[in-house]
């Protein structure tokens, strides 16, 4: 199974995270893990404009995009793990989108669902140092698209250059069933995403 940024930065990111030094509640927020975020990902389908793509659709308004692994004419639309689910937080500058085999430099921080203990989502990886994301001060990291999850990579051969998206993306699109070292299966994922750069295969990514 791909791992969605391979997780390479989750032993570092763990300690200087800031939901690490939250004081924790005595609750299992892992009780009904399945159960809860299935019912998450719903709630999440459910408040989905499905006319809207990505090229209408307003800041903080949220859309659906099907998996880029499926046949939009064979797909059955009404499966919600099928899709992700996007909400644009800023719009960027740039005209175009990567292709699956493009690489990337992006600004990220991946969270699990909500919970007690963490009521924002734990945060399990990231390429922030900032509580919120400044461009300036953030240092991007490089992957090729097809060496992520499905759920990222589909996002990515949508967005533009400076887009900066949230995304809400079933188990079926990220690390499935099982358990991905501290990713419990059946989670859903929620993903702040800004493409910094993009290049073509072959071409090398900008070095600042």
């Amino acid at each position: 199974m791909k791992r969605l940024l391979t997780l390479c930065l989750s032993t570092v990111m763990a300690a200087i995270s800031f939901s690490s030094c939250e004081e924790t509640k005595d609750t299992d927020d892992r009780h009904n893990w399945k159960e809860r975020n299935a019912a998450y990902i719903s709630d999440i389908a459910a408040k989905c404009d499905t006319s809207l793509t990505e090229k209408d659709a307003g800041i903080n308004s949220i859309f659906r995009i099907l998996s880029f692994k499926l046949n939009p004419k064979e797909s059955d639309h009404n499966i919600t793990t099928d899709y992700v689910y996007c909400q644009i937080l800023a719009k960027g500058d740039g005209k175009e989108s990567p292709l699956y085999t493009d690489s990337v430099r992006i600004n990220f921080r991946l969270r699990l669902i909500p919970t007690d203990n963490f009521p924002n989502g734990q945060v399990l990886d990231q390429s922030y140092t900032t509580q919120e994301l400044d461009p300036e001060i953030n240092i991007p990291a490089s992957f090729v698209i097809s060496g992520l999850v499905d759920g990222v990579a589909t996002a990515l051969q949508h967005m533009k250059t400076g887009d900066s998206w949230r995304l809400y993306i079933p188990y079926s699109l990220g690390y499935g069933k099982s358990n991905v070292r501290n990713v419990p299966g059946y989670s859903t994922l929620i993903f702040d995403l800004n493409l910094v750069e993009y290049a073509k295969t072959g071409n090398p990514l900008s070095l600042k």
